[in-house]
């Protein structure tokens, strides 16, 4: 089932998520120190509950701080 995207509703409700979590490309130092910050934060909340609704983001935040050091990783 391919629901059609309500973009309408989709900006708004990124732009209110994105001012309550650094949920985007991680693009410097800064953005890596915010980002592991809020990780920390959701495993103290989370740990290894697959249960916890705020289990996803765990991964994704993870996912984007794991982009951001393979790019800036020194060779």
């Amino acid at each position: 089932m391919n629901a059609a995207l309500d973009l309408d509703k989709m900006v708004p409700a990124w732009q209110a998520l994105k001012s309550l979590a650094p949920l985007a490309h991680i693009e410097c130092e800064a953005d890596y120190e915010r980002a592991t910050a809020f990780l920390n934060d959701l495993l103290d909340l989370v740990r290894d509950d697959a249960g916890h609704p705020l289990y996803s983001l765990v991964a994704v935040v993870g996912d984007l701080i794991e982009a951001y050091e393979i790019d800036h990783e020194p060779r």
